[in-house]
């Protein structure tokens, strides 16, 4: 069995040492990120995440497209129904 080279060694430690130098930027950098604001939800207006930021909207568009997506739901599942399970059978009965 060959001894690895003492280049090849130096390479795994100078790997080694960037991977942890990163660790240890990128720790720094994440404690330094601020929470995002905490947003409200109210009923019937919508969060904007477009612009980067979270913007409560109330709009006419907006209530009409909620009001329309919750109609083609109730109507999706109007005929649905679930049966309750069956128990699962034990290979011991029960004294």
């Amino acid at each position: 069995m060959k001894a690895p080279s003492s280049k090849s060694a130096g390479l795994r430690w100078l790997a080694a040492l960037i991977a942890v130098a990163v660790g240890v930027a990128l720790a720094a950098w994440w404690r330094t990120q601020s929470a995002p604001a905490a947003v409200p939800i109210r009923d019937g207006m919508t969060i904007d995440f477009s612009s980067g930021r979270a913007e409560v909207r109330d709009e006419a568009a907006d209530r009409a497209a909620i009001e329309k997506a919750k109609r083609e739901m109730d109507e999706a599942t109007a005929g649905i129904t679930f049966a309750p399970t069956k128990p699962k059978e034990t290979d011991a009965p029960n004294p």
